[in-house]
């Protein structure tokens, strides 16, 4: 019985360190990092608060028209512009909902090339995302130089929502 014992556990033994041997190099990518601080990823950024803001101040300039209307009591104008806002306010929504949604996906399928590229380049057999991970050596972690590469991908705003 204890030959038996024994022999299991050497089994066992080998055979997690072969397993062992057999996985490759890992590392960690911090996708949500490189979002929100490439170059690509701030130019999407201040793309939809330009864009948002020139919703404003196009609903700013109906609403300064609804309380004029107001002021002279003239209620078929007032129900025209409050319809016209409440188009306006729906056609930005639609718009920016329908740009976000093509621009993420696009920014995310050349992220994920780029993160591809480089784990083939760097013989890495797999890349986690860093959020996903509870523990991890930071000496593992190449979210900067999947930055780097990102930044230099073309990444063009207009030709993507042309697409």
């Amino acid at each position: 019985m204890k030959r038996l014992f024994i022999a299991c556990t050497v089994i066992l033994s080998l055979a997690f360190f072969h397993s062992a041997a057999l996985a490759g190099p890992i590392a960690v990518v911090d996708t949500n990092s490189i979002f929100e601080k490439s170059v690509h990823g701030q130019a999407v950024i201040n793309y939809f608060e330009k864009l948002q803001n020139d919703g404003i101040k196009q609903l700013d300039g109906l609403e300064t028209k609804r309380k004029q209307a107001e002021e002279k009591k003239d209620e078929k104008l007032l129900q025209n512009i409050e319809s016209e806002m409440q188009a306006t306010a729906y056609e930005l929504q639609t718009k920016i909902q329908n740009q976000q949604d093509t621009l993420f996906n696009s920014i995310s399928e050349k992220l994920m090339q780029t993160i591809d590229t480089y784990r083939k380049n760097h013989n890495i057999d797999v890349v986690l995302q860093a959020t996903d991970t509870a523990s991890y050596n930071p000496e593992i972690d190449i979210t900067n130089d999947i930055m780097q590469e990102f930044n230099k991908v073309e990444f063009d705003i207009q030709k993507e929502l042309k697409k």
